[in-house]
């Protein structure tokens, strides 16, 4: 047992800094790191073409890492996730390859055959793509000219509600949206009457009061949550021994944005999920994408669902689900690190996502539990 206490230890250390360094590090832009970042993409092909794909999405990433918006990178990795049959990334990295091309087309003739390829790749993958974006930046500007005419409350609410059930701010470039007023709020009357349970379940489910899971967190237990680093606790904990605790329907939060997250989770019937930047309105699901609230992991059964981040419109990122990790073994180790854009996530020590966007800073880090699982180590470091 001592063994294993050591090499657990020994591990912490290494996630500890490996996170301090991430947050000392944070990239400045410049003419230098455009050109190095051009030098590793045209590295990434020669390691393509020598079918060293692995490699060359490895390169890919550390051209990114210098500069997020490498056109020869991004082209580079959609070619590379294309031939492996993830049609999914390969679309995103590609149009915004296009995207990139175009920028620099006229003074780089030679990106105008690369933008024309991107772009019949792109057709080739998701032949709808191009004129669904045209359509949905054409129903925006239209909701835009109405709401410009007419500016009262009920409009304006309607309007609003059609931009965020369609997800328009993530196909669509900021401008070409429409200005949306907020109507104020309604006075909250100063008494109210307490609303019967079974009245609840007549409403309908948005509107329904959040209910909390009931409160169960040992003094012991609390202290050493707080020096792991979390602020606030929910759910009912149980210590099994130092460091291990079992939890049923539980969530720990702390208000950072820059930082590392840790937790080591024992197979069970319930879900744990770990996140980052949790400050997405909501997860959902659509007949092609699947979205969650943060950046990070969703550990259940045999596989931990990785959220890293997507964009349609090249501005507005948000969490989907690109792939499921397969985990081996009766324990799966989840660490997320990020500072400023650069993210990077390891299940049981090997690194499954590295990226460097312009992501959301808002909302806490998460580790939550649905259902009852045992975990370890839960920790949360940064600012």
């Amino acid at each position: 047992m001592s063994a294993v206490r050591e090499g657990m230890t020994m591990v912490l250390k290494r996630m500890l800094v490996l996170a301090l360094l991430l947050l000392l590090s944070a990239p400045v832009l410049s003419a230098a790191d455009k050109d190095l970042a051009a030098a590793l993409a045209s590295g990434a092909a020669k390691l393509a073409a020598d079918n060293k794909p692995e490699k060359a999405k490895e390169m890919c990433f550390k051209a990114l890492a210098n500069d997020e918006n490498c056109a020869e990178a991004l082209f580079e990795l959609g070619k590379l996730y294309e031939k492996e049959g993830n049609n999914i990334a390969a679309a995103e990295f590609l149009v915004r390859a296009s995207r990139e091309f175009a920028k620099e087309e006229a003074a780089k003739p030679a990106f105008g055959a690369k933008r024309a390829e991107a772009e019949g790749r792109i057709r080739r993958l998701n032949p709808y793509a191009t004129k669904y974006a045209a359509l949905m930046t054409d129903y925006a500007q239209e909701l835009g000219t109405i709401t410009r005419k007419s500016t009262d409350a009920f409009t304006m609410e309607e309007a609003g509600d059609r931009v965020a059930s369609l997800n328009l701010a993530d196909i669509v470039a900021p401008d070409k949206l429409p200005q949306i007023s907020k109507p104020a709020p309604p006075k909250t009357p100063e008494k109210t009457t307490a609303r019967r349970p079974s009245d609840d379940d007549d409403m309908p489910a948005r509107l329904r009061p959040r209910r909390e899971a009931p409160l169960n967190v040992p003094v012991d237990v609390e202290k050493a949550l707080k020096a792991a680093g979390w602020e606030k606790f929910t759910g009912s904990w149980k210590k099994v021994k130092d460091n291990v605790y079992e939890v049923t329907d539980g969530k720990l939060e702390t208000a950072k944005t820059n930082g590392a997250v840790q937790v080591i989770a024992q197979k069970g019937s319930g879900t744990v999920r770990v996140l980052v930047r949790n400050g997405h309105n909501n997860s959902s699901i659509s007949s092609f994408y699947t979205y969650g609230s943060g950046y990070g992991f969703s550990f259940e059964g045999a596989s931990a669902k990785m959220f890293t981040p997507y964009n349609w419109s090249g501005t507005i990122y948000r969490p989907w689900m690109e792939r499921e990790v397969p985990v081996s073994g009766d324990k799966c180790m989840l660490l997320i690190t990020v500072m400023d854009g650069n993210l990077e996530m390891m299940v049981n020590g090997k690194r499954e996502h590295k990226s460097n966007y312009k992501i959301n800073k808002e909302g806490p880090f998460v580790i939550e539990v649905e259902g009852t699982m045992t975990i370890e180590a839960p920790m949360a470091k940064g600012q």
